[in-house]
């Protein structure tokens, strides 16, 4: 009986471990492909699981016939998923070699009735003893580098440890930030902003700070992108939200600072209609007054698309919190239509206008731009400030607010209420 054969009688698990025993007992090398159709479901879903059935039968005699050598086997891992093992190897140049043969078996059109069917396939390769020693690694292994070979060209991966797995990252960031939040362990640091009418600190940008011990310090849009992804936005904008609340009010009640509140929200997490909801829980739970709540919002081209994005907004509007523009990528035509929206303010940055030799001109677009914003009724935030000289400055030209890195780098709670309290020295 064959090899091909005998994997009919036998569990296909069960021989694997049985070729990976004998490599291992004559130092040799053995390669698993982990094969992903990308057809059999949707065939199953137009014509019916016996017609998928049938062309599954096809796929798994194509490899026998056009891929494998005697001592080689095939296994059915799933719906799209097959196993080739090549049982003994000199080296990856023969997997590949079997990887290319594999492809073009499969790139070979099905015919269901008068239709031509195309298959999608993707395989990922892993060695033994290169990449695993046990026949379940193998299968896991080739099973991931047959996920990176879906992202590219010639549709082939093989198992590499430094190698980054867009799915794995996925399903890690989705899993540790939803632990994260379960546990209240996300971190705020605060950058202060100023009254330049006044020169005192009116407010406070509240900043998201997630560290992991595992995947390092996680930038706040891939914290939103992974709640969005795992379908938990609403509730990391709610442990957002509630943490920069109760900051907020810890900095009244034991430094006598009264300050707004700014949260920065990507234009996205509008398309949550249950947002204002979560909104005024948290206002209510830290008793904080509605307009003391800024939400910036970035990415605001979304709003041009999506109408529930823009009910959202309107309804946050009712709530009386206030709404501010903080889109460094945001086309000046876009203030045609951004007019027309609940905006209070806009954050603008400054620091593009730092060169001297067009300083004039350049002073001249940014009061323009502030003009602008306050015809509009928008005050206005400056960002990216460079000294106190530009403060000074901007202030001269009408600008209403700045938040400014010169003036030191984001705090946590206590730094911030040790440097800005009204009992600091």
């Amino acid at each position: 009986m064959s090899g091909a054969d005998s994997a009919d009688a036998v569990p296909f698990l069960d021989e694997l471990r049985g070729k990976v025993e004998e490599r291992r007992a004559d130092g040799g090398n053995l390669a698993v492909l982990l094969i992903e159709c990308g057809v059999i479901s949707r065939i199953d879903g137009v014509w019916g699981y016996h017609i998928g059935d049938a062309v599954r039968d096809r796929v798994i005699a194509s490899l026998r016939t056009d891929v494998l050598r005697p001592g080689d086997f095939v296994g059915a891992m799933g719906r799209d998923d097959f196993a080739c093992v090549l049982s003994t190897v000199e080296g990856p140049a023969v997997a590949l070699l079997a990887a290319k043969k594999s492809l073009r078996a499969l790139n070979t059109p099905f015919w269901i009735g008068e239709d031509e069917i195309f298959a999608d396939p993707a395989i990922g390769i892993a060695m033994f003893p290169e990449h695993g020693d046990q026949a379940e690694i193998l299968l896991q292994r080739a099973k991931s580098a047959c996920a990176l070979a879906r992202g590219l060209p010639d549709r082939i991966a093989d198992h590499a440890e430094d190698r980054e797995n867009p799915a794995a990252s996925k399903l890690l960031y989705d899993n540790r930030l939803r632990t994260a939040v379960a546990e209240d362990a996300l971190e705020l640091v605060f950058q202060p902003q100023y009254d330049l009418r006044l020169g005192q600190v009116m407010g406070a940008e509240s900043l998201l700070r997630w560290r992991n011990p595992a995947l390092g310090m996680i930038a706040a849009e891939h914290a939103f992108a992974a709640a969005e992804s795992s379908g938990m936005v609403t509730d990391l904008v709610s442990s957002i939200l509630n943490r920069a609340l109760r900051n907020v009010s810890e900095f009244r009640y034991s430094a006598g600072l009264d300050l707004r509140i700014a949260v920065k929200l990507p234009a996205r997490a509008l398309l949550n209609t249950e947002l204002p909801d979560v909104v005024q829980r948290a206002l209510g739970t830290w008793s904080r007054r509605s307009g003391s709540l800024i939400l910036e919002i970035g990415e605001t081209s979304v709003l041009g698309a999506e109408a529930v994005a823009r009910e959202t907004l309107g309804r946050l509007k009712e709530l009386g919190v206030k709404l501010s523009i903080d889109d460094p990528d945001m086309a000046l035509s876009s203030l045609f239509w951004l007019a027309a929206m609940p905006f209070q303010e806009i954050k603008i940055d400054v620091s593009v206008a730092r060169d001297p030799a067009g300083a004039p001109k350049s002073e001249r677009i940014l009061q323009s731009i502030i003009e602008l914003a306050h015809h509009l009724r928008l005050d206005v935030v400056a960002v990216g400030v460079a000294d106190d000289a530009a403060a000074a400055r901007l202030k001269e030209l009408g600008c209403d607010y700045m938040q400014a890195d010169y003036k030191g780098p984001a705090l946590d709670p206590k730094g911030f209420v040790e440097r800005f309290g009204f009992n600091a020295d």
